[in-house]
């Protein structure tokens, strides 16, 4: 008869493997190719505990094995390398969003199988007609793509914006895009039969630029979205990094001016309602005309109802004054939120991440700002910009497939 003392061990025995697999596997996702020999050098594992997790691994199917000459003087003799089987697997990552859902099919060597951008006005804020859409086009293409016969569906991963309780997998309040207290991991892990992840947006792309940017502290780093409103996220944790560890920062909804507009939070002066693309095109709205803004009431031909930010940016690169004045005013206050931030959080990096970031003139306006204050050299610009919408919550995928040591879990 066990012992709870045994039973405990065993316990604690299958935790450790799990957790020395996860640890090889992200390892060698990293760098693409390793030796045996280079994994016991940097896990600090026994060679023999190596060759035993790596052997399983490849009967599993996960890790293949290559052969390269090795750099030196002994002719004839090859290296033989580890990698994932990255072609075996596809991971699926959805953004859903307020009049549409995108989604993305790809393999673990990112390249992309299939996408696509679905609008949802026939089930405006209807979660279960939304997900039923969701589900339904999965369905079709993983058929179409011939991915069921093919390969290991790892799972999906999804992201919606607002406040998300990510391991109960429930939305809880999207701001408009459907009703409160969605259980969406619950609705598609049932009629898709495979795990699923739900995390909040800013989330998920902070996930996927610390996963693909093969970044081995993410705490260190802040991530900040910019448009259409402001936000913000980062890894908080202690000693182990999960898919669940990436917080939500309601950046925008900080103070910028305290005798500034009423925000729709309810609070007054809000970053949103300076900074936040209503409001830039509110403002412009106010002073269109063909003598105040010439170029942006041509592009607009005089109607306010034309008028949007990509528009408002053209304006901009023109040389419409009054505009640059407004994203002027808005490149401040946003400098200004993100300097606080390196000062409440001490990141060793900030990333930003968003469309206007693609503009030279903004970008650099944003960079003079930022540089009146210390620690400016802090910030950069994503690697992956505009790219994480849906390989964001795809990535989120693959990394709860390593956290798991290869196993592929549905959890209830």
């Amino acid at each position: 008869m066990r012992t709870m003392d045994q039973s405990v061990n065993g316990i604690n025995m299958l935790g450790v493997k799990i957790k020395n697999r996860s640890s090889i596997l992200y390892l060698i996702y990293r760098s693409g190719g390793i030796s045996r020999k280079e994994i016991a050098n940097k896990l600090n594992l026994t060679p023999a505990a190596i060759t035993l997790i790596t052997t399983d691994l490849i009967n599993e199917g996960i890790l293949v094995e290559s052969a390269v000459e090795q750099n030196n003087n002994r002719k004839g003799r090859k290296e033989i390398l580890l990698d994932i089987n990255r072609k075996k697997y596809a991971t699926i990552g959805i953004y859903i969003s307020t009049n549409k859902f995108q989604i993305l099919c790809m393999d673990l060597n990112s390249t992309v199988i299939f996408e696509d951008t679905v609008f949802t006005a026939d089930c405006h804020k209807k979660s279960s007609a939304i997900l039923d859409k969701v589900c339904s086009i999965l369905e079709h293409n993983l058929i179409y793509y011939d991915i069921v016969r093919t390969r290991t569906i790892l799972g999906v991963g999804v992201s919606v914006k607002g406040i998300v309780n990510s391991r109960a997998g429930v939305s809880i309040n999207s701001y408009n895009v459907w009703e409160d207290n969605v259980n969406v991991v619950e609705y598609i892990q049932k009629r898709m039969k495979v795990p699923a992840i739900l995390t909040n947006n800013i989330c998920s792309l902070a996930h996927g630029e610390s996963f693909f940017a093969n970044m081995e502290h993410p705490k260190d780093m802040l991530f900040i979205k910019y448009g259409p409103g402001v936000g913000a996220a980062r890894v908080f944790y202690q000693d182990t990094l999960s898919v669940f560890d990436f917080n939500a920062i309601q950046l925008g909804h900080t103070i910028a001016d305290p005798n500034g507009a009423i925000c729709e939070c309810g609070n007054r002066g809000c970053l949103e309602t300076i900074a936040g693309y209503d409001a830039i095109e509110r403002n412009a709205a106010n002073i269109l005309s063909s003598k105040l803004t010439p170029y942006l009431f041509s592009y607009t031909d005089g109607n306010a109802e034309n008028l949007n930010i990509k528009n408002i940016i053209k304006a901009y690169n023109d040389g419409d004054k009054l505009i640059e004045d407004i994203l002027d005013r808005s490149i401040y206050f946003l400098s200004i939120a993100i300097k606080n931030s390196m000062c409440l959080f001490d990141p060793k990096s900030i990333i930003l991440y968003g469309e206007l970031f693609e503009n030279e003139k903004f970008r650099k306006n944003l960079y003079i700002h930022l540089s009146n204050y210390s620690g400016y050299e802090k910030v950069t610009f994503s690697g992956f910009n505009l790219q994480l919408e849906t390989q964001g919550p795809a990535s989120t995928i693959i990394n709860y497939f390593f956290e798991n040591g290869g196993l592929i879990d549905i959890k209830d």
